[in-house]
Parts: structure tokens; sequence; C-alpha cells
């Protein structure tokens, strides 16, 4: 199955990829989604991704030691379940389709003051090296189709 990101930040002057972002809520397989974040992120020569689950996220960053994958390292894994405020509704994708919309709201939000001054200290931090510098210089978008809300039923 080929890697399907959640979120793009793209850089607005060209089509090079700032940061990815993997969403998910299904815990069972992170690793493997891991493996898929490094190698997209190897193959497109993105600097900075993130694996987000309701509870925590995961930030990696190229070091550029090498063309392949294991060039990219996990720089820090910090809790979001008080940042995100996520509660998954069910199963299925449209959990992942609702936690991408959330992400990317909050991603949005650290552009601005505020935004940051929200979170914890360490992801404060993190977030003001590695996130913002890509999110301030691109643009933030969904990296597939999502599918439209459904309407609630009266």
């Amino acid at each position: 199955m080929a890697f399907d990101p959640g979120i793009i930040v793209t850089d607005p002057d060209s089509s090079e990829i700032a940061m990815v972002v993997e969403v998910k809520t299904d815990l069972r397989d992170l690793d493997s989604s891991e493996r898929q974040l490094k190698r997209f992120m190897s193959t497109m020569s993105c600097p900075v991704g993130l694996l987000v689950t309701p509870w925590i996220l995961r930030l990696y960053h190229d070091q550029y030691t090498s063309l392949s994958e294991d060039s990219i390292a996990q720089v820090g894994e910090f809790g979001v379940g008080n940042i995100l405020h996520f509660e998954p509704a069910g199963k299925g994708r449209q959990n992942e389709f609702d936690l991408e919309r959330v992400v990317q709201s909050w991603l949005e939000s650290l552009a601005t003051e505020s935004g940051l001054r929200e979170l914890p200290a360490d992801l404060r931090r993190a977030a003001l090296f590695y996130i913002v510098p890509a999110i301030s210089q691109g643009s933030v978008r969904a990296g597939h189709p999502r599918e439209p809300l459904i309407a609630s039923k009266a």
C-alpha cells in the first residue's frame, strides 16, 4: 500500500515539501507508519516529519548523514492529548479524516504567539525549532482528498 500522508506543508514558490504529517488513530502499527513516513521524507527530501495520534506526537528530522531513511531520526515524542482534545468516535477512516482536520487546525494555530504560548515548554521549544519554520513560510494543506463531512440527521 502506498504511503498517503494526511497533511503536507509546501513551499508557496515551489513544489518542495517542507514538512509531512502522518495522522493515525490506530496505534497498533506505529512502527510501520514510522518506516513509511521516513521513506517518504527521504524520497521527497523533506526535512521535517510528524507522526500524530490523538495522544502522542513524534517529531522526526533529516540529519542529512546519508541519502536513505537511516538519516532521519526521531528527535522527540510529546503528549498531545491535552492539546488536541480529540477522542475517536468509533473506528474507520472517518476518524482519521476528523483527526487530520484537528491536527491541521492546530498546526495553523502555531503561526501565532497565542498558539505557541499554550504548549508545554518542551513541545514549544521543538515547535519553534522544527515546526514553525516550515509552516511560517509554507502552505499547510491536506495531503490527499478527504471525504466530505457527513450532515447529521435531525
